[in-house]
């Protein structure tokens, strides 16, 4: 009798169980360790590896000043960043993904999906595979490793999915600046313009309030200066921008660039040890070129009015930039004199 009721007890407990895990299915729940893709300490994250299905892969890393970089060469972009880890602490589960779409969910992630390593202090804390955005865009399919089954995840109360958000290329991580100085800081500035030598110069801080511009061609000291043209001078170098990384020029063109030489060099140093070298290239006109025919002529055009080319010190990447933001960089050392209209330049 005792034997009997200990196998009763047993088939209740059996069941019990049985009709938990049913009803656990059929309301599409899963453990909470298997569905929990959110970091909600992101000041505690150090670290973020990233690689895509197409071979690229990436590691961000959280410099001791509290900013960025990428692969431990470049500084990141900050906003990306911030982007991400927002992303990362808010996400929240829409719904599990159901048996009819596991297959094909699955199928596609093994083949356009971006990994994601988290590390938490040193320590990997997370790693999720995230994949296609859903049929109305406002979810994306994302695996945490170890799962039993795909997730469509979503932000409350952002209309979109977040695949964009999570990319694995180097060159999109980087920040865009070709100068980030505080203008305060500067204490060099040498400019040599080798398609108009009498525009280049020197400058250099003597002293908190001190500064002397030399015209090197004639080796002719500017003074006296225009103060705020001077203050407004050094301030377009705390934020200075390229445009892209260029992708359309072939890499020979880019070696026949190289041996024709730059049209300008720039160097720029502060008080406090950052140094920047910037080689500006004339880009030939190409088929990208939106102004290839002078107005006035209507020949076409020896190098491209609107974009050029530069190089960063020990950085074999080339990108593109604009005349338009760096007119106010490569200036003219004569219209610094007071009188003069460096707007015009």
């Amino acid at each position: 009798m005792k034997k009997n009721s200990i196998i009763l007890v047993v088939f209740l407990i059996a069941g019990a169980v049985a009709f938990y895990l049913y009803k656990s299915q059929t309301k599409g729940t899963v453990k909470q360790e298997l569905k929990d893709f959110a970091v909600a300490d992101t000041a505690s994250i150090d670290k973020l590896f990233l690689a895509d299905r197409d071979g690229n892969s990436v590691v961000l890393n959280r410099s001791e000043l509290g900013y960025w970089m990428v692969n431990n060469e470049f500084r990141a972009k900050q906003g990306a960043i911030n982007t991400l880890l927002y992303t990362i602490k808010d996400i929240e589960v829409r719904s599990p993904v159901g048996k009819n779409l596991y297959n094909n969910t699955m199928k596609l992630m093994s083949s356009t999906s971006t990994k994601i390593e988290i590390y938490q202090k040193g320590v990997l804390a997370k790693t999720y595979y995230v994949g296609h955005p859903t049929m109305d865009n406002k979810g994306t399919f994302m695996y945490l490793e170890g799962s039993s089954v795909p997730f469509i995840m979503q932000i409350p109360g952002f209309n979109g999915f977040l695949s964009t958000r999570y990319f694995a290329s180097a060159n999109e991580w980087k920040d865009p600046a070709v100068f980030r100085f505080e203008a305060r800081r500067i204490n060099m500035i040498k400019l040599e313009n080798l398609a108009h030598p009498e525009h280049s110069f020197i400058l250099r801080k003597e002293s908190d309030s001190l500064y002397v511009l030399t015209a090197t061609q004639k080796q002719e000291k500017i003074t006296p200066m225009d103060r705020l043209k001077l203050r407004n001078y050094l301030l377009a170098f705390d934020k200075t921008n390229y445009q892209r990384v260029d992708n359309r020029v072939s890499s020979q063109a880019h070696d026949s660039i190289r041996k024709v030489g730059p049209f300008v060099k720039i160097d720029v140093s502060d008080d406090i040890g950052h140094y920047k070298s910037v080689n500006l290239y004339r880009l030939p006109v190409t088929a990208f070129s939106k102004n290839a025919v002078d107005q006035e002529t209507g020949d076409t055009m020896s190098y491209d009015p609107d974009n050029f080319l530069l190089t960063l010190q020990g950085d074999t990447t080339w990108y593109l930039g604009q005349y338009f933001h760096f007119k106010l960089v490569v200036a003219d050392p004569y219209t610094f004199r007071i009188g003069k209209d460096t707007s015009k330049q």
